[in-house]
């Protein structure tokens, strides 16, 4: 099942915010509470499947305001298991801030000082409960855009992210330690099912990559 998205560009076409559309939600209103005026400019159908609604945004930043530059480096893993015998899932994960209902991979933010391995393997057990081990790198991913944060502020975003194969020796029903943080829920997902998941748009190319 596919999403929806709105997107506003700016005057030269550029993306300057993307964000899901949860059901119901006026997608112009939306956009006006991240301090864009849109005007309606057409939809079409994204690499993703995702239905994309774009919106013209000839003035993207309030008087005087600048987008402040923010690098995010985050990991990711790719855990595929057996915790039903003989059924193949990967490990996902929904998030609390996105009225899509879209699905990830397990991960997050790097902390300063800390090796990319060892984030990885700290997230998924605070996302999903699940103990890991790293098995090699899989490819970097990298996002660019300039937006409104939760908080409001606009960024000029730079989101890079390091994506691992991990096993998982011990699969587990999941749950979620990080109470009150951005994961949602966590799933073990058959494999034969993922076709019926809206996905965020990065994790596609992730998955074939891996071959999933």
């Amino acid at each position: 099942m596919s999403g929806v998205r709105v997107r506003a560009l700016g005057p030269t076409g550029e993306v300057v915010h993307e964000q899901p559309l949860g059901h119901g939600v006026d997608p112009a209103r939306l956009l006006g509470e991240a301090g864009l005026t849109p005007r309606w400019s057409g939809a079409h159908r994204g690499d993703d499947g995702d239905l994309v609604l774009d919106f013209a945004v000839p003035e993207t930043v309030l008087p005087g305001e600048v987008a402040l530059p923010y690098q995010r480096p985050a990991a990711y893993a790719v855990v595929v298991a057996e915790p039903v015998q003989g059924l193949r899932c990967l490990l996902l994960t929904s998030f609390t801030d996105d009225p899509a209902g879209r699905w990830g991979l397990p991960g997050g933010g790097i902390d300063p000082g800390e090796d990319p391995a060892v984030a990885v393997v700290r997230e998924v057990w605070e996302e999903t409960g699940q103990r890991v081990h790293i098995d090699d790198p899989l490819l970097v991913s990298s996002g660019h855009w300039t937006g409104r944060s939760r908080a409001g502020r606009l960024e000029d975003f730079h989101a890079v992210r390091l994506v691992y194969r991990a096993t998982c020796p011990h699969p587990a029903p999941t749950v979620v330690h990080d109470v009150g943080g951005s994961t949602e829920e966590a799933e073990w997902v058959p494999l034969d099912l993922l076709g019926g998941r809206t996905l965020v748009a990065w994790t596609r190319p992730v998955l074939e990559q891996a071959g999933l």
